[in-house]
């Protein structure tokens, strides 16, 4: 064997046998949802929401930068799409400007006493892909908590505003516990109950509840629902307007009142930095959680006033009341507990989301799929015995196609199936069944490129060209064809990992690397096993092909 032939002899053995070690034993290679049984979901990030949010936090700072300076007459109030300041005079029109002025995002319109703000397009944009960000970096935080093994989160999208999740191993019954911790923003907010009104009113319908208020809100206060699953508080009031109610009437989403609030938000989950299930002393699950320093103030000066003012205060998590309490006394330190009607699993998961943090926006589910693990173990089964199949028949023809010649394509599809197989292994990339599917397809692309070259060294033998002569011009004659081809496919492949999502993913991710495998093997193996044929057999006559 001259020196040429065993450099390549030696190549090729060592490449297969680095991809041997990524791939055996097979347990290596990571199996996709539809072949190991999993949950499926794509989500979008409702950036809307983060807008919404962005326009209420503001006017929350206003207001306290106006309350600060003891500006008096001046009223803030916000709506979906701006921040409407009005009682500007003349007096404090100055003030009023500088304070404005500090929220650069914003683009602030005069009309006559009344300032209108409005978010900037490149304010829009910045906040909705930190929400984008926030959510990837939210969802993986509570995947990972649940305790889901080997999870894959990928953004996706042109905008970035949609995620995908698999999760493998996950059966029916967590399947809706898991979505609603991924849909649920998990925002928690501490504010007082309003002053001098009847501010838990026990209606179904916010329509119903601002009646009872005389059509209008009182300054400064907003309505929010308290589910009944959820509420720890049961007034008089309450009971008898349950009584009351019509036997069979369908409740408005479950509400069992409505509690009015003051605007002002004392702090919220992100002032958070743990959070747990806990017991007191009557054995109810409850949720205690640890602020930071500037969240233990917070907390310490809500209690004070609570304490001292007779006052209570709400907890809501996504805008929804979960438990209204009371402090007798001013509370000092980072600890607090929130009592409520909980089941062990909802404070469990209420913990779980204030600790994994808030998202700016909620998430909504555009795809979801399942499949059991038995349905996966017959796909693989009936694909391995797909790709069999396909494989012997290959062997057939082309043994019958081009006698000895053939054995050089079998040899090359067999070394192309070791690179496949270790280029997955060594990308920890997933194997889906529609990736199995582009297993066999790269086979067949393989034995196409095999097919090219053999023909044309067909027509040079058959033009009178020497056995040498003929392969080496059929393979430089194919060599571009070839290549192009294979080149043509992997944009392709490439186009479809890019902006496909799950299953058509795991097919470009198979078709890439198949194409790859089939390049190398096409030109460099099986023109080593020609070369090598002719160095035993020097001065042939003849080409069994």
């Amino acid at each position: 064997m001259s020196k040429r032939s065993l450099i390549r002899l030696v190549t090729t053995l060592l490449i297969c046998a680095a991809c041997g070690y990524f791939f055996i034993p097979l347990s290596k290679i990571r199996l996709g949802l539809d072949l190991r049984g999993g949950v499926h979901f794509e989500l979008e990030v409702q950036g809307q929401e983060a807008l919404a949010a962005d326009l209420r936090d503001t006017r929350d700072r206003i207001q306290e930068r106006i309350q600060e300076k003891a500006i008096s007459g001046v009223t803030v109030k916000s709506d979906t799409t701006s921040i409407r300041v009005d009682g500007i005079t003349e007096e404090n029109k100055t003030a009023i400007t500088k304070i404005l002025a500090a929220f650069g995002g914003y683009s602030v319109a005069e009309q006559g006493s009344t300032r209108v703000l409005t978010q900037k397009d490149t304010y829009q944009k910045a906040l909705k892909d930190d929400a984008n960000k926030r959510a990837l970096q939210i969802i993986d935080n509570r995947i990972n908590q649940f305790g889901v093994a080997e999870p894959e989160i990928t953004p996706t999208g042109a905008e970035g505003n949609r995620i995908i999740v698999e999760l493998p191993g996950v059966g029916e019954a967590e399947r809706e516990r898991i979505k609603a911790l991924l849909s649920t923003p998990g925002r928690l907010e501490v504010r007082f109950l309003a002053k001098k009104m009847p501010n838990q009113i026990p209606v179904k319908t916010e329509a119903e509840a601002l009646a009872m208020l005389g059509g209008q809100l009182p300054e400064g206060t907003e309505l929010f629902p308290e589910l009944e699953e959820e509420s720890t508080v049961v007034t008089n009031q309450m009971k008898a307007a349950i009584r009351a109610a019509k036997p069979g009437e369908k409740k408005a989403d479950n509400v069992r009142q409505w509690v009015l609030l003051e605007t002002k938000v004392y702090y919220e989950g992100s002032a958070i930095t743990d959070a747990s299930r806990g017991q007191d002393q009557f054995n109810t699950n409850t949720v205690n959680f640890t602020l930071n320093r500037e969240g233990a103030d917070a907390n310490a000066k809500l209690t004070e006033i609570a304490s001292s003012e007779n006052r209570q205060f709400a907890f809501l998590l996504d805008r929804k009341v979960i438990s209204v309490l009371h402090s007798e006394q001013k509370i000092i330190g980072s600890g607090v507990e929130i009592k409520g009607n909980f089941t062990q699993q909802q404070a469990d998961d209420l913990a779980l989301k204030l600790k994994s943090g808030s998202l700016r926006a909620s998430m909504k589910f555009l795809e979801e799929q399942s499949m059991g693990p038995s349905l996966g173990a017959d796909s693989i089964k009936h694909g391995i015995t797909a790709a069999v199949i396909g494989f012997g028949t290959i062997i057939i023809f082309m043994v019958l196609w081009y006698k000895w010649s053939g054995l050089n394509a079998i040899v090359a599809l067999t070394v192309n199936l070791i690179v496949m197989l270790g280029l997955l292994g060594s990308f920890q990339a997933t194997i889906t069944l529609p990736g199995i599917a582009a297993f066999a397809l790269t086979l067949g692309i393989a034995v196409d490129a095999n097919i090219l070259i053999f023909e044309r060294i067909r027509e040079e033998l058959d033009n009178g060209k020497s056995v040498p002569g003929a392969i080496q011009t059929g393979f430089d004659r194919v060599f571009w064809t070839i290549v192009d081809s294979h080149v043509t496919q992997l944009f392709a492949a490439l186009l479809l990992f890019i902006f496909g999502t799950g299953p058509v993913k795991g097919f470009a991710v198979s078709l890439t690397v198949g194409v790859v495998a089939s390049l190398f093997t096409s030109i460099y193996v099986s023109r080593f096993i020609y070369d090598w044929v002719l160095e035993q057999h020097p001065g042939t006559k003849t080409l069994s092909i």
